[in-house]
């Protein structure tokens, strides 16, 4: 009899012990964080007042190749697929892999922005923090060869002084959702998946993979939520300051 009843002393700490481990599994899995966010870069420019930010999303076929050019508005940017084979005038090149986040100063030659790829398609956007009367780029030979940049909104400032980028990746879990507060212009695009964005003065807008989105206003809160139930999302911010 007292061996039987060691028996179900054990049998009854093995099944609490696995009930303990079972529930242990799935409150962690409950407690999935809806949202992770990294940094990808940061960078310093010389201040400048920011009049407009032109945006493009561009796609490079395979093997496609950039003319030198130069930049007199500073660019950041983010590689959305493929990879970038870049180069500035007196620095070593380096490659650009897909989810790397990249910075062109105003000034020097670009040497190479090329699709390092011979198979595979490169897409990359880029956002121009130009002055009055700036433009973005300045190529030094007539385009011979077709680029296929889409424009994305531009957004108008007033005359606001500029002088660093911060640009971080967020990734929402199906259904999560992000904050974005804002101390500066936030330039926003969606790299995957859909997002409704919504704020306390504006109504509810929705956004695809590959559309930009924008908040210019000091101490602005707003919302981003994942619409699936399925698939996460991923937004790339770049905070403007």
């Amino acid at each position: 009899m007292k061996a039987q009843t060691n028996i179900f002393k054990r049998l009854a700490l093995s099944t609490a012990l696995s009930a303990s481990l079972m529930g242990g599994h799935f409150a962690s899995a409950a407690e999935a964080p809806e949202e992770s966010t990294a940094k990808l870069l940061s960078v310093h420019f010389e201040a400048r007042d920011v009049v407009k930010i032109e945006a493009g999303d561009f796609h490079f076929v395979p093997g496609q190749v950039a003319p030198i050019h130069t930049h007199d508005a500073p660019a950041i940017g983010y590689v959305s697929k493929g990879e970038i084979l870049y180069q500035v005038e007196g620095e070593k090149p380096q490659l650009l892999r897909e989810g790397d986040a990249f910075y062109e100063p105003a000034g020097p030659r670009i040497l190479r922005f090329d699709n390092a790829s011979a198979t595979e398609e490169a897409i990359f956007i880029d956002f121009n923090l130009q002055q009055k009367n700036e433009p973005f780029i300045v190529f030094e030979k007539e385009l011979t060869e077709h680029i296929d940049r889409r424009t994305l909104p531009t957004a108008k400032l007033t005359g606001k002084s500029l002088e660093q980028a911060d640009i971080f990746v967020t990734e929402l879990a199906p259904k999560g959702s992000k904050i974005l507060n804002t101390n500066g212009p936030v330039l926003a695009y969606v790299a995957e998946g859909t997002v409704n964005v919504s704020s306390p003065k504006g109504k509810s807008k929705r956004y695809i993979a590959g559309e930009s989105f924008s908040l210019l206003e000091d101490k602005q809160v707003a919302t981003v939520i994942n619409n699936s139930k399925t698939l996460t999302a991923k937004v790339i911010a770049f905070h403007l300051r």
